[in-house]
């Protein structure tokens, strides 16, 4: 009888209290202009020269540096950095990528998912286009720890995203991300994205990210932004079947020691 009267009690109490908030909409025109000045690929030059180091956190072996040319959106150049990496290069034409190897009789052509080390992708390294390759379902704002964010729930609009969905936090009073949840086609989330650091400039660039492979018992690779420049990339460097701009970019490194 006791416990009845209690439980009848807490019903009446619980119906007194007032319902959570709903997650406040954001309109489509708004939540497509926050995507738009968050997008970390547009956010990078349209032509510009990065050296990157790619460290999967307490794995063996130790970091890589790499080096990053790009012109546009179609047309990417990773050149291995390593002692004995000399020479070979992934190149990224459009959505295709091609591993370049010293002596190789042709190219191989490889996934954009592919792993350059640890747990991060080639997408991952030369950015997915967020804007270009997704469209907004939803969005809400949200907080974590105090902070206003922005939830971006993305859907891909062709089979060439290289994830069906994607969650983007969004920092409200910057409208930097924050972090990305990648997720596979049943809704589990593959890996996750966060944005820890940024280079100031007339440019906001992401100086530095972790990416945590969830499907792999949670590996973490840090990847760091060395430097970056701004500048115009001689288009025969994403020539596939003419390596000579190539070999001049080794020739002049190999010159200046680096």
């Amino acid at each position: 009888m006791f416990s009845g009267r209690l439980s009848a009690a807490i019903v009446a109490v619980l119906a007194l209290m007032p319902a959570p908030a709903p997650a406040a909409v954001i309109t489509p025109e708004a939540a497509a202009d926050i995507l738009r000045k968050s997008d970390v690929a547009s956010l990078a030059p349209e032509s510009f020269r990065a050296r990157l180091r790619i460290d999967a956190l307490h794995q063996r072996p130790g970091p890589m540096d790499i080096e990053v040319w790009r012109s546009g959106d179609a047309k990417s150049l990773v050149r291995f950095l390593g002692p004995n990496e000399t020479g070979k290069y992934l190149l990224r034409l459009d959505d295709v990528v091609w591993f370049l190897a010293p002596g190789a009789r042709k190219p191989i052509k490889m996934s954009p998912a592919r792993r350059l080390r640890g747990s991060a992708s080639i997408d991952d390294v030369l950015g997915i286009r967020y804007g270009r390759d997704y469209g907004i379902e939803r969005a809400t704002e949200t907080e974590e720890a105090g902070e206003p964010l922005v939830v971006l729930d993305l859907a891909a609009r062709s089979k060439r995203a290289p994830y069906p969905k994607i969650r983007y936090f969004v920092r409200r009073a910057t409208e930097r991300p924050v972090r990305a949840e990648y997720l596979l086609p049943s809704g589990k989330t593959s890996s996750v994205v966060e944005f820890l650091e940024w280079r100031e400039g007339a440019r906001p660039v992401a100086r530095r990210l972790v990416i945590t492979d969830r499907l792999r018992s949670g590996l973490r690779t840090e990847v760091t932004l060395l430097e970056m420049e701004e500048r115009q990339i001689p288009d025969g460097l994403f020539d596939l079947a003419d390596p000579t701009e190539r070999s001049r970019l080794e020739e002049r490194s190999s010159e200046a020691g680096g």
